[in-house]
């Protein structure tokens, strides 16, 4: 993967706007599953980090971070969830997860366990955020620590597409 200076701007928001209805309906489908013990599937899945991650590896980051900046909001405005504070964290750490992920497949081997790192970084920096700017009312070590303990599904599915991904998916680093 490299950084590309020209950009089809007519592609890229082709693409984006495509992937975008994916990005917002796939976590809708997911959280019309029960809650488990009180908390949204989502929580326990990661589904709104899945379509981001694919768009970076098969079209770029300026796809991925569109996705990864509209989706959430786009989510809210149609569902109503999460509170209106939760999709700001949400929304952050989606790109922040973009960008850290980006940077993670530019390494070696470590691109092979980009999304899992890059998920780490991104709620490691979320919960320090929420220090100086109080999204949602809990303690962000608390909110740092119960992310983690619900998400380790999601974590271990977001290594899976990370390497059926990396293995399957067209690179865009060598159509230019």
């Amino acid at each position: 993967m490299q950084i590309i200076l020209k950009t089809d701007h007519r592609s890229t928001l082709k693409t984006a706007g495509w992937l975008l209805p994916i990005a917002i309906v796939f976590p809708i489908l997911v959280h019309l599953a029960p809650s488990i013990n009180g908390v949204p599937v989502g929580a326990y899945l990661l589904p709104m980090f899945y379509i981001p991650f694919i768009a970076l590896v098969a079209y770029r980051l300026p796809v991925a971070l569109i996705v990864a900046l509209l989706a959430p909001p786009l989510n809210f405005l149609l569902t109503g969830n999460p509170q209106w504070g939760l999709m700001g964290i949400l929304t952050i750490e989606l790109v922040l997860f973009t960008l850290l992920a980006y940077v993670l497949m530019l390494q070696g081997k470590v691109k092979w366990i980009a999304a899992p790192l890059a998920y780490l970084g991104a709620k490691t920096i979320s919960s320090a955020l929420l220090i100086l700017i109080p999204l949602i009312e809990v303690a962000p070590f608390q909110f740092f620590i119960s992310s983690l303990s619900n998400a380790t599904s999601g974590i271990l599915i977001l290594l899976v597409i990370n390497i059926l991904s990396l293995k399957y998916l067209p690179n865009q680093e060598n159509t230019d």
